[in-house]
This record gives C-alpha cells, sequence and structure tokens, in this order.
C-alpha cells in the first residue's frame, strides 16, 4: 500500500511536458523548389540508367549500344511491321474463307443441278416404261 502512494508523490512531482508541440513552418520559395524538382529529376535518371544496368546485365544482346530511344524506336518499328504484317495475314485469311464459301456455294449449286438433272432422267425414264409398256399392251392387242 505504501508503495503507490510513493509513486503517486514522485510522479507529481516530474516536470510536466506540453501537450503539444511547437511546429515549425517552413516557407519555401521558387528556388527550393526548383532544387527540390532537380533533385528528384536526377533521382529518375539515376533509377533508369539503374534500370538500364539490370536489364543488360539479365539479357546483354539487348543492350548493343543502342540509346533507349533508338531501341523503342526499333522496336516501335518491328511492332508497326508485325501490325502490317497481322493486317495482311487478316486479309489473306478472309480472302481464304471468301473463296471457300464461293466453293462451297458452287458445290452446292452443282449438286442442285445434279439432282434436277437426275430427276428429269428418272421422269423420262418413266416415261418411256409407260410408252414401251403402252407399246407392248398394243402389240399383244393386235395379236
Amino acid at each position: 500500500m505504501l508503495l503507490p502512494l510513493a509513486l503517486a508523490a514522485v510522479l507529481a512531482q516530474a516536470p510536466q511536458k506540453p501537450a503539444t508541440k511547437d511546429v515549425k513552418v517552413i516557407k519555401s520559395n521558387r528556388a527550393a523548389k526548383s532544387v527540390a524538382a532537380k533533385t528528384q529529376a536526377e533521382l529518375d535518371a539515376e533509377a533508369r540508367a539503374e534500370d538500364l544496368k539490370l536489364r543488360c546485365a539479365d539479357d546483354p544482346a539487348a543492350c548493343d549500344g543502342a540509346s533507349p530511344d533508338a531501341k523503342s524506336k526499333d522496336l516501335s518499328a518491328k511492332e508497326e511491321a508485325l501490325r502490317r504484317k497481322e493486317a495482311e495475314l487478316a486479309e489473306r485469311e478472309e480472302a481464304l474463307r471468301k473463296k471457300q464459301e464461293e466453293e462451297k456455294d458452287e458445290k452446292e449449286k452443282v449438286e442442285k443441278q445434279r439432282a434436277e438433272q437426275k430427276k428429269h432422267v428418272e421422269k423420262q425414264a418413266k416415261q418411256l416404261e409407260n410408252v414401251m409398256q403402252g407399246l407392248g399392251g398394243a402389240l399383244a392387242g393386235e395379236e
């Protein structure tokens, strides 16, 4: 019981810290902002250089001394060539598809004509058979 009383007395005598801290407001001017921006630009440039180094370490063939701008232009040219080839391939596929459809339509047309010819020939054969039966009946009737 004595211990809590002693602790309370010691704490009561301890100096109190202010509840709020003094906040310093730093006013920046245009020169300070440009230095900060320049520093950020330098940091960005260093980061790009480090990134390029790491990429070159991973793939030395990709880093043949060409600048990043030249590489991006080369990549853009390759992408454009690839797009042209894809467009050409799409045109060829479309032409092939149309040709196949035309061949299919032609084949269906030929099949339809053959079916009509077959019907016509069957009809003529039936007529001929009827005529033959009629002649056979007429000859039998004459006898």
